[in-house]
């Protein structure tokens, strides 16, 4: 997935390993590569069409695409994904062609590391070591499985109408699932309730947001379902441990 995005920063190694911090835009973009690729949000959600295989993920997700594989995308503009080009990938990963898994803890908080790093003036300096622990984590994860496909349409729901109120049997009906059942899935699948996973997209888009663009915090709780500033201003304190007008200005 190359040069959609409106910023790179990228290490790479001898390893045939390149990592880079990219964004995109709202255009759908297609195109195959001469080699595999995982994409890994950070920061928001991508829309991915992989070999007629379609799925829209967020934060602790990963999408695998093997090389030449035709595949589409398209993400807001303040979103970020940590992007990992491969020559060759973990054995585990090669029988199965699953497109879309979930990831540990531990891997997700050290894409969030890797982030970090390459954001420094030095990251170069840093890469040889980023990219051979990126490898052994990703070849030694032990949590990762294949999400499943009755949650595909509810992760893109929820992912595309953050503004908007969404109901749990709304989402279990949109799964074909009982309300239990989908609850009982949903926190087997992505290791949270519902709830929670709603409340965390939110926030990652709030903080994103923020981040990236100027828009006044009214406007930016507007755009992630709340419709009160200072119910957003609380729970993005109790996420991020500082409120939203505090964390604009760093």
């Amino acid at each position: 997935m190359p040069s959609d995005n409106t910023s790179q920063l990228s290490a790479s190694s001898n390893l045939g390993i390149a990592l880079s911090i990219r964004s995109y835009t709202r255009k759908l973009s297609q195109h195959h590569h001469n080699h595999h690729q995982l994409v890994l949000p950070l920061h928001g959600n991508i829309e991915l069409d992989i070999a007629n295989d379609k799925q829209t993920i967020g934060p602790k997700c990963c999408a695998i695409i093997y090389q030449g594989e035709l595949h589409s995308f398209a993400a807001d503009e303040c979103a970020r994904f940590l992007v990992a080009d491969l020559t060759d990938l973990p054995s585990k990963y090669l029988p199965q062609h699953q497109h879309y898994v979930s990831i540990s803890d531990a891997f997700y908080a050290f894409i969030q590391y890797v982030e970090k790093q390459l954001a420094q003036p030095e990251f170069d300096d840093v890469s040889s070591a980023l990219t051979p622990l990126f490898w052994s984590l990703l070849a030694t994860q032990t949590s990762t499985h294949t999400i499943d496909k009755r949650l595909a349409p509810v992760l893109d729901t929820m992912a595309q109408q953050l503004a908007n109120p969404l109901t749990l049997s709304d989402l279990a009906e949109q799964a074909h699932l009982s309300l239990s059942q989908f609850k009982a899935v949903f926190h087997q699948q992505l290791g949270t309730s519902p709830q929670q996973y709603l409340t965390n997209l939110r926030m990652e888009k709030a903080k994103a947001l923020l981040s990236y663009t100027d828009l006044p915090i009214g406007l930016v709780a507007e755009q992630v379902g709340y419709q009160n500033a200072s119910a957003f201003s609380r729970r993005f304190k109790e996420v991020y441990g500082q409120s939203p007008k505090a964390f604009s200005k760093h």
